[in-house]
Formats: C-alpha cells, sequence, structure tokens
C-alpha cells in the first residue's frame, strides 16, 4: 500500500458500513481511503510526509449527501432578501417583509427596472396572516420588478410590473397546472400565483454567475455535504457547472438532474452518454419531472380534499396536477428507453398514483426501467404505495424537516391522520426500502444534523409530533444521509461509506449524533469537510 497522505486519527469513525463497524482512524491515499481501523493500526502505516491529524475524540462520518437540493435555484436566491418565519429566520409581519426588501434593495444598490426579490416567504405562520399583494408592492416599489417567493418554491407573489409583463392582466385564464389569485369579486390578479402560473415565471426571472455557483457549492460543504442533487436544472445551468468542473476541481461532486421539458435537447447534447456522464465532479444523473406542487402550499395533489380548501379559497380543493397523465406516461417512456434514472416530484398521493401509472404505461410499450426510479418527497401518501414501491424498484427520497418547519400547517391542511404520515419513514425502512432524506434548499436550511434530527423526533415548531410510530433511530437517519443516499443515485460503490477503495469524503463533526441525547444531535458542529482527500472547509 503506497504511504498516506492523510490520517486521521483518536477518532470515533462511524463507517455506515454493512456490519456497522466503529473505528479510531483513516488512512487516505491519492484522494481515496486506503486504510480504517484502530490509532495504532493506522498510526503504524504514517511516513514523513504523512499529515496526521488527532482529532481529540471527535467524530467522523463519511461526507454527507444531500439527495434532493438545488445548487443552481439556490445560488441566486443567497444575495436576496431572506424572509423566513422562525424557526429558520425572524420575519413575522407584513411591515418585517416591506422592511427586509427595503433593506436588500439598498444593500445591492439595484437599479430602477431590475428585480428585487425575497425568499422563504410563509404567511401561514406569520402573526398578521401574511397577506402580501401586488398593490402593497406597487406603493412600496414603484420602479423595480418584484416578486416574493413563497417558502414552497412553488409559487409567490408579483408586482403589477413582472405581472403585466407575463400577460396576468385582468381577466386573463389560469394556464393548465397553474392558478392566478384574483381580488376578491373580479377577475384581477392579486399577485399571488402558483405552480404553472408562477415557476416559468421564475425560471426566466433568475439568473446567476459563476461566483454565485461556486458560492453556493462552498455553502454546502460548510455543512459537511461532499454530494450534492442539483434538483431541476435547465440545459443552460448544467452547461455552467460542466464549464466550471472542466475548468477546476469543485468545492462539492453536483448530480444534475435535467428539467423533464427540456430532456430531448439534453438527449440530443449527448449527456447521458457514459463518455460524457461523468466530469471532474459533475454528473448528469436524471430527469426531473414535476409533478404536483407543495403541501404547505396547498398545490399538492392529493385524492382526499384539503380540510382547509385551496390556496385561492377553492372549496373541495384537491391540489394542482402540474403535467396531465398522457405529458408524464410519454416522458417516462423516453426516459427509459434511453436508460435515464427518472427523479419525479411527488408530495401528494395522487401524483404518487401517477407516477406509478406512468412507470407502468412505460413498461408496457415495451421500455425497461434502469432501476431505482425515485418519487422525490413522498409526503401526504398512502402506505399501500410503499408496497407499490417495493415492487416496483422505487426508492423514496422522504423530506422530515417538514415536521418541524410546516408540521402545524400540515395538522391543519390535512388532520392528524394523514399529517402524521407524512414522510412515512419507519414504513419505508420495515419494508425493506433504503429512503433517503433531503434539504431542498433553498426551501429547507442545508444543515443535515438537523434535518437527521427531524427524522429522529418529527416534532413542530408547536410541540407537536408527527407520527411517533413514524421515527427512526440515529444510525438509521445518519444512512439516509451518506450510505442509502448514495445507493439511490446508483453511487454507492464509491461513496457513502467509510470503507477502504471509496472516495475520502468525510465530515468531521464536534460529537457522536449515535452517542448524544437526541435533541443535541441538531446542534452538533460540522468542524471539517474533506473532499477526494482535499480539506475544502474547516471551522474558524
Amino acid at each position: 500500500m503506497s504511504t498516506p497522505d492523510l490520517i486521521l486519527t483518536n477518532a470515533t469513525v462511524i463507517t455506515v458500513d454493512d456490519a456497522g463497524t466503529l473505528a479510531e482512524a483513516v488512512a487516505v491515499t491519492d484522494g481515496t481511503i486506503t486504510a480504517v481501523g484502530s490509532a495504532a493500526e493506522i498510526g503504524a502505516l504514517a511516513a514523513p510526509g504523512t499529515e496526521v491529524v488527532d482529532l481529540g475524540g471527535k467524530t467522523v462520518v463519511p461526507g454527507f449527501i444531500d439527495p434532493h437540493s438545488h445548487v443552481s435555484m439556490g445560488a441566486p436566491y443567497v444575495r436576496h432578501a431572506a424572509l423566513h418565519t422562525p424557526p429558520v429566520g425572524g420575519t413575522r409581519t407584513v411591515d418585517d417583509v416591506v422592511r427586509k426588501l427595503h433593506e436588500n434593495l439598498e444593500k445591492n444598490r439595484t437599479p430602477a427596472g431590475g428585480l428585487l426579490l425575497g425568499w422563504g416567504y410563509y404567511p401561514d405562520e406569520m402573526d398578521d396572516d401574511g397577506a402580501v399583494t401586488a398593490d402593497l408592492l406597487d406603493r412600496e416599489f414603484p420602479d423595480h420588478q418584484v416578486c416574493v417567493v413563497h417558502v414552497s418554491g412553488h409559487g409567490g407573489v408579483a408586482n403589477t410590473r413582472v405581472l403585466e409583463a407575463h400577460g396576468y392582466v385582468d381577466g386573463c385564464d389560469d394556464p393548465e397546472g397553474g392558478t392566478v389569485v384574483r381580488y376578491p369579486g373580479t377577475r384581477k390578479p392579486n399577485g399571488v400565483l402558483w405552480e404553472n402560473a408562477w415557476m416559468p415565471l421564475m425560471f426566466t426571472m433568475m439568473d446567476t454567475d459563476d461566483e454565485a455557483l461556486l458560492a453556493m457549492m462552498r455553502e454546502y460543504a460548510r455543512w459537511g455535504v461532499t454530494t450534492v442533487q442539483d434538483g431541476a436544472a435547465t440545459v443552460e445551468q448544467i452547461r455552467a457547472i460542466r464549464a466550471l468542473a472542466d475548468g477546476a476541481d469543485l468545492p462539492v461532486d453536483v448530480r444534475s438532474l435535467v428539467l423533464f421539458s427540456e430532456l430531448d435537447e439534453a438527449l440530443e447534447q449527448g449527456w447521458f452518454a457514459p463518455d460524457k456522464v461523468d466530469s471532474n465532479g459533475h454528473t448528469v444523473q436524471g430527469v426531473k419531472l414535476i409533478l404536483d406542487g407543495s403541501p404547505q402550499g396547498k398545490t399538492a395533489n392529493v385524492t382526499e380534499e384539503y380540510l382547509t380548501g385551496g390556496p385561492g379559497g377553492e372549496a373541495h380543493w384537491h391540489g394542482i396536477q402540474n403535467i396531465t397523465q398522457a405529458d408524464s406516461d410519454a416522458i417516462v417512456t423516453t426516459a427509459y428507453r434511453h436508460g435515464v434514472q427518472v427523479f419525479a416530484h411527488c408530495n401528494g398521493d395522487a401524483a404518487i398514483d401517477q407516477l406509478l401509472a406512468s412507470h407502468r404505461a412505460a413498461k408496457a410499450a415495451g421500455a425497461t426501467p434502469p432501476g431505482r426510479t425515485v418519487p422525490i418527497h413522498s409526503q401526504v401518501m398512502r402506505l399501500d404505495q410503499l408496497d407499490e414501491y417495493v415492487a416496483e424498484g422505487f426508492e423514496p427520497s422522504m423530506f422530515t424537516i417538514h415536521c418541524l418547519i410546516f408540521g402545524d400547517t400540515h395538522v391543519r391542511n390535512f388532520g392528524e391522520d394523514r399529517a402524521f404520515g407524512i414522510s412515512p419513514m419507519r414504513s419505508a425502512i420495515d419494508r425493506g426500502l433504503r429512503p433517503t432524506n433531503h434539504s431542498d434548499y433553498p426551501i429547507t436550511p442545508i444543515n443535515p444534523l438537523q434535518l437527521l434530527w427531524t427524522s429522529v423526533v418529527r416534532r413542530s415548531t408547536g410541540g407537536v409530533v408527527l407520527g411517533e410510530a413514524e421515527r427512526i433511530s440515529p444510525l438509521e437517519g445518519l444512512r439516509s444521509l451518506t450510505i442509502d443516499a448514495a445507493y439511490e443515485h446508483r453511487t454507492e460503490g464509491d461513496r457513502g461509506s467509510i470503507e477502504v477503495g471509496k472516495l475520502a469524503d468525510l465530515a468531521v463533526l464536534s460529537a457522536n449524533p449515535l452517542d448524544v441525547p437526541v435533541d443535541d444531535i441538531r446542534d452538533i458542529q460540522v468542524l471539517r469537510t474533506i473532499k477526494r482527500g482535499v480539506t475544502v472547509h474547516e471551522a474558524s
């Protein structure tokens, strides 16, 4: 064996290998793990050129894998106004929203006609009902384009300047798969848009640059993340990250999902061919369908109606189907025929039914699934659908931080029976599935330790436990962010656990998440992030 470049020693090393091995030290050579064992065993491998880091009893885990997140979408948000309510931020009133937008306008010195953006807006948890309208934005910011993004990312509020530029005028129709909310008793848009009325608008207005993308990747590295999915990227966004990867090492590995509407162009580019799919830390992983919306935004597509009506006051509301069954059948069939892994945004059980139907339609058409189709979020679902996941070879990516941030809203919208089954990780694991857990940043914070904690406690900000029977253990929670995430991405052969021959992607933690009191898990700090043997983040 070659002399190690790096040895981490005097640590608790949680390997998450199949045997559940714990060790004291790890040796790294040329970016690969070359030995795992006791401090004495690994120490004996050191040579004069080896960097030996005594961790003083700290904990080493595999570098975290965020199995569903948004690098390209998150990058431009960072410089704009964060409007999150507690526990993420401090926005409580409409006055807070207006003040933060004015502060951001001054900070960025946004010129007249430029875009003023706020994100993380969550009126359900604001003290004054949080009603932001086009009229309000017009009065406060008459010289700018203004968009306030709902915390779900599936809707928001725009001022009249933006509305008119996109055809949302008095008397306009709702687009298919979208909702334009009106002022009471009129056909005049009040600024609030959902799903296909909103998302095309945001894709055209948001832009970024190389430095913003790199800063976004460094932010993932700060939280111990070494691999992240870019969960709905346009062809242009994929080109931007590929160009960065071709020019230099990225701070984290990025696995892009091409947006379903651009799958044909991605196939024409040949990005799924073996010689083009990977490039220096960037991979074109698969295709992303968006079949419905969000449960907290009341646009998730569910078979049993919402208890609180729709986002525009609609009665007997079931949410929004973003694309037709025929269209999703065609996209899934095309993907399978080209060996492309399918990832589909499915928050509600009706959306999950749609994905299952498209999967079966593709098989009936003679297409062979490449394996591990991923229903992303799998939140307001039925347990019988987990049995269908098993039968069809699906692997779900779940979203337990919803229990913390949006749990109280889910109870209001769905009642306890459905809300307590949100992201049913325990039931999935008990059926032999390997569910992952994700941040969906910028929808919720990146922090993997907080995410792990939510999978163990499932407790809302209001103190409600959303389904005690769906809690999982800290080790299961850690696996969902490491080896099981690698498995879902079909990369378990080179990452996700601390084993000889795998990439030296590691995170050094201030404490052992398997050993501390449960409520202390969320406070564990990432001290160092190591990507392929190189430190890409070190806490000051």
